[in-house]
């Protein structure tokens, strides 16, 4: 191992790759196997077949017999481990046989045709026979580069609708991948890409799977490679803004959100980092440089009068334990305009101060760009790159070669090879392959709410690529060009609308163009939508332990995190039906809000699938495969869990996610049933995670009836830098007062607030609390909750309440009299605070809230109130009548 370490390292330094690359960061790369096992192989001639998994053939056919095994830019892993299959050759035919599919080829045929070729499925249904050149009518579609000028599907000036192209499956049951013309992978330290040597060969990849559609991605993810896990901080909330922030900005601007109690990780620094001089959008200004680019648009050197000290100004950032990215528009190469030329002409040879043309498929030339230029910046504080490259679509060296999808191969693969820091870049879809190089920026999108209501979708059909980390301009990012400028503003209800979809996305970063009244920060806005804004950023903060190890998952099953109905649903004609909702992991159902309010409420109607479902906001368990109706205020996200399910939660001083490490958590169980899940941790940063650094805890939990358990088991695994106790907090959401409640045998008292080694009722969330101290993560953790045998009827409880207190506010500022309000009025806004004061007293406290409610609308009739106040405040009483 040591010898071939230092074998690659050599070659490195000779085929001026990176320099210096460590013998760890090599070592932790992930492995790009071209040669497949022998067992797996069948070769007649000129054809050439290998099972790779039972749902997956690929199929060649070369004019000399002479195949490809270099890794390709799709499938960079064929060695795996040799399924079952049988051949056989019957009347000059080859026939293949896994457990899933029948191949038949006939021998000497030539070249695959729908005459000489043929797959049929075995037990899968749906069942299919394909041949080449067979249509894939049913395809769920894939991806796209950008969202740049859509208004919801529709390109503005063009009017273009989105094409989301093929993804991998299909409701047919299968789909084919004709690779015979993408490039390959050379066997350099630095891989690069090289041609195929045969212009006419086939090479094709079946993939065989009826609705098994999971199947199918974990398959692609064996040979295609996994979606890397991004650092723990990435799924944080990041702040950019496309402004000529300075220095002392940045700084006012931070310290802002510390103000506000707001968390954030990232701070996104847009193109005005570095200089832009001559740079303008109006045609009558703009100038070209000697490349036909916008003079200022690409830039190495530091705008000095925005940042005088970039090197303090990022130790300063990195003080606040933020990380930071850069915008890069690389396409005008390097000018003697910036600071680093002088060198970077020496290292390419170029003298006379010419300009040095940009080219991504030129090794020596990336090599040096990184060596001389970006490195040091690094060095300097840079944590990772914006690539936002928009330019010409294929290299000049390599014909036929994508420039966004090369880019990002070279930018994240330099990365992950400088250290066994975790690698990251945020650019552009550059097609299949890439969902190898996280994190994608989806582009310029337009401000509205057809914006809004297409993104759910077109983030879940990334999936079906495994392009799993989708980072949308939260907010959107430009006016349509129809509106005038008089009316150009933020509607701050599209904007907590898009926030909520953003906290329950892959990646939460907001973003706009460089128009003044685009002000997205959260302190801006009226309180009501400022706390809007804030509670779905906290709680992105606090579903932080769920969401990291929806990401494991995503890694070792090639199932993302944001996915569409029809993945667990898949002969449920509603599931392919209901585009504006997903899946966030195995047991969240989001169905985001995509339209406006009506009257203080925003109706949406949701498909619940097959099962039984809690319903976050109103609490209570619903039976699903039927379709509901809900409304939602502005601070309510609709949102389902599976009855029974446990969600790991942060508690609420975590503001950092780089410093999360789950020795505190919180188990929230909900109810409805009983349910196993685990809880995922590493060391949040590094390339570990994929060989074997990093740890699970088990837990088992149910809840029904009148008792609740929950165990937690000994952590299984190990990481660098692993908490050696956890302190666990056990919440028991919508639930009635316990009877008893013991943990590991030993019975807990009740308190009136939360504190170590005692349980406490949350009246206003109607939540039991049990906080139990720090144990060993080696050891087992077991809770047991009994609660009586006639307990308080709280079904819908909370929502009622909630609805009840805003009706008793919206009264108030509406009751135009110097006298009080009626004391029932009062009283019915206040339960959470009554059960709160007396918990013990909760089951007579709802029958008194109940039964005021009844009372209400005559009371308030028989007052001196406007009869429109009237009016309004009886339809809001009425509408808590209704579950």
């Amino acid at each position: 191992m040591i010898r071939h370490t230092l074998h690659r390292w050599l070659a490195a330094v000779l085929l001026v790759a990176p320099a210096a690359l460590p013998a760890t960061a090599l070592a932790d790369a992930p492995a790009m196997h071209g040669t497949a096992n022998a067992g797996a192989v069948i070769q007649r001639g000129h054809v050439r077949f290998t099972v790779l998994t039972p749902r997956l053939i690929r199929m060649e056919w070369s004019p000399d017999s002479h195949f490809v095994n270099a890794p390709s830019q799709v499938f960079v892993d064929r060695k795996q481990p040799v399924p079952k299959f049988s051949t056989s050759t019957q009347n000059g035919t080859l026939h293949i046989d896994t457990a899933e599919l029948s191949l038949a080829y006939k021998l000497g045929s030539g070249r695959f045709d729908a005459g000489n070729l043929q797959i049929h499925s075995k037990d899968l249904k749906p069942s299919f026979d394909w041949h080449p050149g067979l249509a894939e009518d049913d395809n769920l579609k894939g991806t796209a580069r950008t969202l740049d000028r859509f208004k919801g599907d529709v390109q503005l000036g063009t009017g273009k609708h989105m094409d989301l192209g093929q993804g991998l499956i299909s409701r047919g049951g299968w789909h084919l991948i004709d690779d015979s013309h993408s490039f390959l992978f050379d066997h350099s330290a630095w891989r690069w890409v090289k041609k195929r040597a045969c212009a006419n060969c086939q090479d094709l990849y079946f993939f065989g799977y009826g609705h098994e559609y999971k199947k199918a991605l974990g398959d692609y993810a064996k040979v295609a490679g996994r979606e890397p896990m991004p650092p723990r901080f990435a799924f944080g909330y990041w702040w950019s803004r496309y402004w000529n922030y300075s220095d002392s900005e940045l700084r006012q601007l931070v310290g802002n959100f510390e103000r506000y109690h707001i968390p954030l990780d990232v701070l996104v620094i847009d193109m005005d980092w570095h200089r832009t001089d001559g740079l303008s959008w109006d045609p009558k200004y703009a100038k070209q440089d000697a490349f036909g680019q916008l003079v200022g648009w690409t830039g190495y050197t530091w705008n000095r009068s925005l940042f005088p000290d970039p090197g303090r100004f990022l130790t300063w950032l990195h003080g606040q334990d933020l990380k930071t990215t850069l915008n890069l528009h690389p396409a005008s190469g390097m000018s003697k305009r910036e600071a680093q030329y002088s060198a970077f002409a020496k290292a390419m040879g170029v003298k006379g101060g010419k300009p040095i043309a940009f080219e991504s498929a030129d090794k020596h030339y990336m090599s040096n760009l990184f060596k001389l230029v970006l490195d040091p910046l690094r060095k300097e504080g840079v944590n990772f790159w914006w690539l936002d490259w928009q330019q010409w679509p294929d290299s000049k060296k390599v014909p036929g070669l994508s420039n966004t999808w090369w880019l990002n191969y070279v930018f994240y693969t330099h990365m992950q090879d400088a250290s066994d820091q975790r690698a990251l870049i945020y650019h552009r879809w550059g097609g299949l392959g890439n969902h190898r190089y996280q994190v994608g920026f989806s582009g310029d999108s337009v401000i509205s709410w057809a914006s809004l209501a297409y993104q759910p979708y077109f983030t879940t059909t990334a999936s079906n690529v495994l392009y799993g980390y989708w980072s949308h301009d939260i907010g959107g990012h430009m006016f349509d060009d129809s509106v005038p400028e008089s009316k150009r503003h933020i509607d701050p209800q599209l904007y907590v609308r898009w926030m909520q979809f953003g906290a329950f996305s892959p990646i939460l970063r907001t973003h706009s163009s460089k128009e003044a009244g685009l002000r997205k920060e959260p302190w801006r806005f009226s309180p009501d939508v400022f706390s809007a804004l804030r509670q779905a950023i906290d709680l992105r903060y606090a579903m932080a332990p769920y969401i990291y190890t929806t990401a494991r998952e995503a890694y070792d099953s090639g199932v993302s995190m944001l996915r569409p109905l029809y993945y667990a649903w898949p002969n449920n004609p509603k599931a392919y039906d209901a585009r504006g909702e997903y899946m966030f992991g195995d047991d969240i159902l989001v169905a985001p809000v995509t339209k406006p309010m009506s009257d203080g409420v925003a109706k949406v109607s949701i498909w619940l699938p097959p099962g039984r479902w809690y319903d976050r906001n109103r609490g209570g368990v619903v039976e699903g495969n039927r379709t509901i109706e809900r409304d939602y205020t502005l601070d309510e996200i609709p949102l389902f869990i599976r009855a029974g399910s446990v969600i790991a939660m942060n508690p609420p001083s975590v503001h950092k996610l780089q410093d999360m490490d789950n020795s505190q958590l919180v188990l929230r169980v909900y109810p409805g049933g009983k349910s196993h899940t685990r809880v995922y941790t590493d060391a949040g940063d590094t390339q570990g995670y994929r060989h074997g650094q990093y740890a699970f805890t088990a837990v088992d939990s149910q809840r029904d009836g009148n008792s609740a358990s929950l165990t937690v088991r000994p952590r299984d695994g190990r990481y660098p830098g692993m908490p050696a106790s956890k302190q666990f907090t056990v919440e028991l959401a919508d639930s009635t007062l316990p009877a008893s409640v013991a943990v590991n045998g030993k019975t807990y008292p009740m308190a009136d607030h939360d504190k170590v080694g005692s349980w406490h009722y949350d009246g206003n969330t109607l939540t039991t609390r049990i906080t139990v101290p720090a144990q060993s993560a080696s050891d087992t953790l077991k809770v047991q909750v009994h609660f009586a045998e006639h307990p308080a009827n709280i079904a819908n409880l909370r929502y009622r309440m909630k609805r009840a207190t805003a009706a008793v506010e919206w009264l108030k500022y509406h009751w135009g009299m110097p006298g009080p309000l009626p004391d029932d009025v009062s009283l019915a806004g206040q339960l959470g605070r009554l059960i709160d004061y007396s918990p013990r007293e909760l089951p007579a406290l709802v029958q008194q809230f109940n039964a005021r409610l009844a009372k209400l609308p005559a009371e308030v009739n028989a007052s001196h109130a406007k009869p429109e106040v009237k009016a309004h405040f009886a339809k809001l009483i009425k509408a808590l009548e209704t579950p």
